[in-house]
């Protein structure tokens, strides 16, 4: 979605910021939370057999695959934010 906030109406980016704050809200919820917890608890167990190298290692890549996506959803609300915030203010004559 490399699309150009700029190039819809006002209403059309508060209804996709809207949508994008609750994938934000939902992904941090269903699956960044739940991953690093499942991190964490790994990371105290101290017997090797239990939990592996390689156990660590898929469970913090989850963690930093579910963080990029994150972010990646949180700089395209970022963008709308703004996007909006200038045109609102454009509206109401307030100078920056």
């Amino acid at each position: 979605m490399n699309e150009d906030p700029e190039n819809f109406p006002l209403v059309e980016r508060f209804h996709k910021a809207e949508h994008l704050a609750r994938e934000l809200s939902e992904h941090l919820r269903q699956a960044f939370l739940p991953k690093l917890s499942e991190l964490r608890h790994a990371s105290k167990i101290a017997d090797a057999t239990e939990v592996t190298d390689k156990t660590m290692l898929d469970k913090m890549t989850a963690v930093l695959s579910a963080e990029d996506f994150a972010a990646d959803i949180f700089e395209k609300l970022t963008l709308y934010l703004h996007s909006i915030e200038r045109e609102t203010k454009e509206i109401m004559g307030v100078s920056e």
